[in-house]
């Protein structure tokens, strides 16, 4: 009984630590940024654009709010997506400065098309606003795949 005592609080211990899970991997700066800007996934050609914006609304605190980004995986033909492609992952680089963070997917409004699939990273860091940055990231196609995706010169506005 004691060595079962021991191996749950063990296994409790390091299943909650930081072992790299909680973030997505680290990817050298270099291959980030010679990701290509179109890829093709389930023999669909598929490109990267972005509405990313931190809030500096009277409400906010007096440096703003975080970074939201908003990431749009569009097919470049009008037919739906096959419902295995995902995106899961996200790197934004900014002046040799890399932020990563899983995708979330949320609610998406009625206007979006049935070619596009639409992601959201919250909590970003604090760059900008008015700057530009390329955003990469992780398509996966349901069978195990992946495949990194780049939108190079992504702006990063306001709101106020």
């Amino acid at each position: 009984m004691k060595k079962f005592v021991i191996a749950f609080i063990s296994l409790f211990i390091f299943g909650c630590s930081d072992d790299g899970v909680s973030i997505p991997p680290d990817i050298p700066i270099q291959k980030l940024l010679s990701t290509p800007d179109t890829i093709v996934v389930e023999n669909r050609r598929i490109y990267l654009s972005t509405y990313m914006w931190r809030d500096f609304q009277p409400i906010s605190p007096e440096n703003g709010h975080p970074l939201i980004a908003i990431v749009y995986l569009t097919a470049v033909d009008t037919i739906p997506l096959p419902k295995n492609i995902s995106a899961d992952g996200i790197w934004i680089v900014y002046n040799n400065e890399v932020w990563k963070s899983w995708l979330t997917s949320e609610s998406t409004p009625p206007e979006i098309k049935p070619n596009r699939l639409v992601k959201v990273a919250r909590e970003g860091p604090k760059w900008g606003p008015n700057v530009f940055v390329d955003v990469i990231v992780r398509i996966t196609d349901g069978k195990g795949g992946s495949q990194l995706l780049r939108g190079s010169k992504q702006y990063i506005g306001r709101t106020d």
